[in-house]
């Protein structure tokens, strides 16, 4: 297949949809997912079209995808295993990774179709993934508004009792199969990518835009998210590629961007901007609410995984596990523990979570140097270490790594394109 060395900046609307339909995998009839509904015409392009099958054949002997499918299928096997040791017979775990693999075949379809019919490179499909997320930020802030709006996106995510916890028109608005921990949790690594896609070539009015639309996504997304634009303000700081004059210069048209949009809703919309006073920015901005009233920077889920650390151990469940991810009897997490840590050692010890620890690392193992990138080595260094800094770090609340959906999705598409520059025929003949 020919590539085209002449990529246009623009991103068809039709990727966006692409993508964004892999990356958030909403419901849309029963238990299908848009990710597999759009990976079905995909997959008949490739086993009935001869071009396409012959793209399929050679991705399917992609030594990164091969990888990928064996670590996964290992896992599947491990976990089956002490379920059957532990004689808990517990399914949910083998349930998540099986889900995953399923998510991980739409994937390489779509791969598939970004590849060879669009000839998508590294930069592409970071850049493509970001405008995915200002998507669903736009739809966020339009269902916050809107609430009929706000109920028919309810059909898709089926976060019902998110939105009724929180009063409506705070959380449980976004377009996807996660809304609460997922969806805060993406955010947040977008920032990273929106650093390095966006910032290290340079600030402009467009990539401010851009950083304003993810903050205001993430404001309904969930407080994790701001964890990654924290990681994501120390890698544009400590980048080398910019004057720290440019760095200072982009902060405050952030700032004064985010200034502005709230003073237009405070101006032209007051009863939205009664309803950001009082119930989003309690929730979004809870620490400093508790900081002001209480003196005390925390918020209640901090309080709760407090506590949740606390919970009894023995060695024997660090060491062997004890095949358990679930209660069996009330369907809640096992000992009412979501800290991700400790649900993989107590479900498989150890062991088991090294084995899922080194999974996650070959996934992101292709994010590396590479001269087309135009990107130093320094750079290129903390992008990939941040990313997995933000992932570890995140794995201290809840189930991070190897497991989340989301950002699986998003680390695929990026590793796998990184992975395919390396190894192509563009790439050899940059280097000579």
């Amino acid at each position: 297949m020919e590539i085209n060395n002449n990529i246009s900046s623009t991103i068809p609307l039709v990727d966006i949809v692409l993508v964004f339909c892999y990356v958030f995998s909403f419901y849309v009839i029963g238990p299908l997912t848009s990710s597999v509904i759009i990976a079905l015409p995909l997959m008949f392009c490739c086993l009935y079209k001869k071009k396409w099958g012959y793209c399929l054949l050679l991705e399917l002997k992609n030594s990164f995808i091969v990888r990928i499918f064996i670590s996964q299928w290992l896992l599947i096997g491990i976990a089956v295993f002490y379920s059957c040791l532990h004689l808990t017979m517990e399914l949910e775990y083998i349930k998540v990774l099986i889900a995953q693999m399923f998510h991980f075949i739409c994937g390489i379809f779509i791969i598939i179709y970004l590849k060879y019919q669009k000839q998508y490179t590294t930069l592409k499909i970071e850049q493509t993934i970001i405008w995915a997320f200002l998507v669903q930020s736009i739809i966020q802030l339009i269902a916050m508004s809107i609430p009929s709006f706000a109920h028919f996106i309810l059909y898709f995510s089926r976060a019902h009792d998110l939105q009724d916890a929180y009063g409506g028109g705070v959380r449980g608005l976004a377009l996807s199969s996660g809304v609460g921990w997922s969806l805060g949790l993406a955010y947040g690594l977008i920032y990273i990518v929106f650093v390095k896609r966006y910032l290290l070539s340079g600030v402009n009015m467009k990539s401010t835009l851009i950083g304003i639309l993810l903050l205001m996504g993430t404001i309904f997304a969930g407080r994790t998210g701001f964890v990654g634009a924290c990681l994501g303000g120390i890698f544009f700081i400590i980048s080398n590629q910019l004057s720290y004059r440019t760095k200072l210069m982009f902060v405050l048209k952030i700032l004064l961007g985010v200034i502005l949009f709230f003073l237009c809703i405070y101006f032209l919309f007051p009863s939205m901007t009664e309803h950001l006073v009082d119930n989003v920015f309690p929730f979004a901005f809870e620490p400093f609410y508790k900081m002001y009233y209480n003196d005390e920077f925390s918020t209640s889920s901090t309080d709760r995984l407090e506590e949740m650390w606390r919970v009894s151990t023995s060695v024997e469940e660090i060491l062997y596990g004890s095949g358990s991810f679930i209660d069996t009897i009330t369907g809640a997490y096992y000992k009412h523990i979501d800290i991700g840590i400790l649900r993989n050692l107590f479900y498989w010890g150890i062991g088991g979570y090294i084995l899922l620890i080194i999974y996650q690392l070959i996934l992101i193992a292709p994010i590396k140097y590479n001269k087309i990138q135009r990107v130093s080595h320094f750079n290129m260094f903390f992008y990939k270490l941040l990313i997995i800094v933000y992932l570890f770090l995140l794995e201290c609340k809840a189930v991070t790594i190897g497991l989340n959906k989301m950002t699986f999705s998003v680390i695929f598409l990026i590793a796998y394109f990184y992975f395919d520059e390396i190894h192509s025929k563009k790439y050899i003949a940059e280097l000579r």
